[in-house]
């Protein structure tokens, strides 16, 4: 499966072909800037740059491994549309779930586990460059932007499928394509047909169906047992903020 019509657009127009790969280079970018801000114990907030407040214990360690553990064990059950880049791999549907059920650990063990996923499932190639960074908006984005997994208020919902489903997919399918086209992984048409295509299905189309089966059975687990990352390390100066 591809999607032509879109790589006959962006190849077709210097203009627009260039804009893509410099969004790409942008994404990149605030994704590395973000990832030095996290860990370095701050975040990006209405307030400004503020302290994250994530507490380095136990709990938070094995929520980051299990959360890696869980995407690199099913990353090699794949039906690859461009062979040794991407294809079909419902394992990916996973990563804005865990995100917001877990927060910032769940973000950073899918975040940081792409690497080795993808040498695991023999998909590591420079690429994989793109692909660790834009994972960030399939999983940082959510954990800050959506503003509940309690499935039960509409909010909560139209929240998550505005940022987990929508926004963050999109970002991830201009920046990897991007990349792939600029360092020439694979043709410019290839870029944004086929791998375009394989984002998009795991990230939107999978997630989206997923995501309102999964989130509404574990969240109130996750929540009973006290794991829920709102109420586990939100302190008092952020109580209320459903974004930034």
């Amino acid at each position: 499966m591809n999607f032509q019509f879109l790589a006959d657009i962006i190849t077709g127009s210097g203009f627009a072909h260039s804009l893509m790969i410099g969004l790409s280079f942008i994404f990149m970018a605030i994704a590395v800037i973000i990832w030095l801000l996290e860990l370095s114990g701050r975040t990006i907030s209405k307030k400004g740059i503020v302290k994250n407040n994530l507490k380095w214990d136990a709990v938070t360690v094995a929520t980051i491994a299990i959360s890696a553990a869980v995407y690199i064990v099913g990353r090699p059950i794949q039906f690859q549309f461009v062979p040794g880049i991407g294809g079909f791999n419902p394992t990916m549907a996973l990563a804005p779930i865990i995100s917001v059920l877990f927060g910032l650990p769940g973000a950073i063990g899918i975040t940081f586990s792409m690497p080795l996923g993808d040498a695991i499932s023999g998909a590591l190639t420079i690429g994989s460059v793109a692909g660790f960074l834009s994972h960030t908006f399939i999983t940082w984005l959510p954990y800050k932007l959506v503003s509940g997994a309690d499935f039960k208020s509409k909010k909560n919902i139209t929240s998550y499928y505005l940022w987990a489903i929508i926004v963050g997919p999109i970002i991830h399918a201009i920046t990897i394509p991007g990349w792939l086209d600029f360092t020439n992984v694979v043709p410019p048409g290839v870029a944004w047909a086929g791998v375009t295509a394989s984002i998009l299905i795991n990230h939107m189309f999978t997630a989206g169906v997923v995501s309102i089966i999964l989130i509404p059975i574990l969240y109130p687990i996750v929540k009973n047992r006290g794991m829920y990352w709102k109420d586990r390390y939100l302190s008092s100066d952020f109580e209320g903020d459903d974004d930034f």
